[in-house]
């Protein structure tokens, strides 16, 4: 059985796991993929060579996969091929659910939804195979379980190719987020050199017409600003005598959705402008009181903007929602004591606007005993399977509560998850001879296949690539200090991070309609040209 095959063998039995992302059907593919390695001669000799390892403090007891190929001629340079194993789940496929993780009957079936022009064209072809998971991601886990089964039998290399497999990349990559320690382990335990990294994600097409394939040189980034929002309450007859929360978090949504100012750029690429990802008041039950509290987070996506920069403009934008606001009401206050007649009395606001680092450092030095508190409430709402996000706003609430200022206010702070926006320079020997060998990795291809693969800067749909490690430059304490929940709920790893800095790509197979019923691979590229050029880029570093 030729090295296609035996992909194309493993992608199959990948797909039929239901692996899908936050739940424990995880733990399935882990434990397939740990067999897998555990039956080939190379890992029977050198047990100490692979392992999972516990996402720690997961509640579904994920576990990532890692092995270790040593080459026959020692050296410190080591190649990591990774991927996530995890899926989304498939309720969009409607009366075909009991055949989504069959690629070969899902694509006898498919046609019986309803597809666009361009995937029934790709099913025609029978170019194309259908089924969650064929192209987000398991096509390149298989391909990197067949390369370490390749190069585990002649070992006719230098250095070392390190194989990773991980959980949780369609929730918040937890899997990764645990993984990089553990890569730092490795680094500093077996001096190992990190000399580049393959996340192999699909080559993702803009349009159908397209005539070549992409490699990404870098990562989108990703941050989730939050606005918590204090009030004065007020009895429902006398409304203009208070301040509704629910006023100030819908004018930061006025100013803040869709707006382009907060579009990051960097060469001839732009983020998409930020979109609220939820707007809610955090009133519990119904009476004639206004809320005291309400809430917005977003998704913000980054290219090249510090963190330092971006809270600096969230907390302009939060000062001009809060003033809007006091102006309105103050404009509609004269309007009813004009039609009414009536003068009252109402609270003087002015606009407050705090980070939460600021807030917490004013809580922490009158409360010796808050950090405590926050983790035992952080044990209680995760028995209570609160996600990450209503962790992270009831940390902000409870930190104002316990706040001796109380008066209306808006606190800005980012929380889970944060994904590093990365991307590939050529600033150091380590990033240069990497680069250099894609370039002759591309020339190869267009050589041999007459493929024509771009380099493209950034993948943009969020990737584990972002967990390779940040540049040093970034200021860690002020970035860790405004992301709620961080150490206690969100365990990421920024020191890990900022030590290793690996080189790295997104670089596999290509692959349409991710996370759609149409979802599809391309198996000859896939199968055939890919894993080939994986081997080119292994040779090339690892000589």
């Amino acid at each position: 059985m030729n090295l296609s095959d035996k992909i194309y063998e493993t992608l199959d039995e990948l797909v039929s796991l239901p692996s899908v992302s936050g739940t424990k059907d995880e733990s399935i593919a882990s434990e397939k993929i740990y067999n897998m390695l555990s039956s080939m001669t190379y890992f029977k000799k050198n047990k100490n060579n692979f392992g999972m390892e516990a996402v720690e403090g997961d509640n579904l007891e994920r576990k990532f996969v890692w092995a270790v190929v040593n080459g026959k001629q020692k050296s410190n340079d080591t190649l990591i091929l990774t991927g996530h194993f995890d899926v989304v789940g498939v309720e969009e496929f409607g009366h075909l659910k009991s055949v989504a993780f069959d690629m070969k009957e899902c694509t006898k079936r498919i046609s019986e939804l309803n597809l666009d022009e361009d995937a029934l064209k790709d099913l025609k072809s029978g170019k194309w195979i259908f089924g969650r998971g064929t192209a987000d991601m398991k096509c390149g886990i298989a391909i990197d379980i067949e390369l370490i089964r390749k190069f585990s039998k002649d070992q006719n290399f230098k250095g070392n190719l390190l194989f990773l497999a991980v959980p949780g990349e369609e929730s918040n990559s937890e899997g990764m987020v645990a993984a990089a320690p553990f890569l730092l382990k490795l680094q500093d335990k077996m001096k190992y050199n990190y000399c580049g990294a393959i996340i192999s994600e699909c080559s993702i097409p803009q349009s159908a017409s397209e005539e070549f394939k992409r490699l990404y040189m870098g990562s989108v980034g990703k941050i989730m600003p939050l606005f918590l929002c204090v009030g004065k309450e007020t009895h429902v007859g006398e409304p203009l005598k208070g301040l509704n929360p629910n006023a100030l978090v819908s004018e930061i949504n006025k100013i803040l959705e869709n707006n382009p100012d907060f579009s990051d750029q960097f060469n001839n690429v732009i983020t998409p402008p930020p979109m609220c990802l939820k707007q809610i008041d955090l009133k519990e039950l119904y009476s004639v009181q206004s809320p005291l509290y309400a809430v917005a987070y977003y998704n913000l996506l980054t290219l090249s903007m510090s963190e330092e920069k971006l809270m600096g403009n969230l907390k302009d934008l939060a000062f001009k929602a809060f003033n809007n606001v006091l102006e309105d009401i103050k404009c509609k206050r004269e309007r009813f004591i004009k039609k009414s007649g009536k003068k009252f009395e109402y609270i003087k606001v002015q606009p407050c606007v705090m980070t939460y680092e600021e807030l917490l450092l004013k809580v922490k030095s009158k409360n010796k005993n808050f950090e405590n508190y926050i983790k035992e409430k952080v044990e209680l709402w995760k028995k209570e399977n609160k996600d990450n996000q209503t962790i992270a706003i009831n940390i902000v609430k409870e930190t104002y509560e316990k706040y001796d200022n109380k008066k209306p206010m808006i606190i800005v702070s980012f929380i889970p998850p944060y994904y590093p926006h990365k991307y590939l320079q050529g600033e150091d020997v380590k990033n240069k001879k990497f680069i250099e060998t894609i370039d002759k990795t591309i020339e190869y291809a267009h050589e041999k296949f007459n493929e024509k693969i771009i380099k493209e800067d950034f993948f943009m749909g969020i990737s584990d690539l972002s967990y390779t490690g940040m540049k040093n430059n970034k200021s860690i304490s002020g970035l860790s200090s405004n992301i709620v929940g961080y150490g206690i709920s969100y365990n990421l790893p920024l020191e890990a991070l900022s030590k290793l800095d690996i080189p790295a790509i997104v670089f596999g197979g290509e692959g349409k309609d991710f996370h759609k019923y149409s979802e599809r691979l391309n198996l000859p590229y896939t199968l055939n040209v890919v894993p080939e050029l994986y081997e080119h880029i292994i040779y090339s570093l690892l000589q």
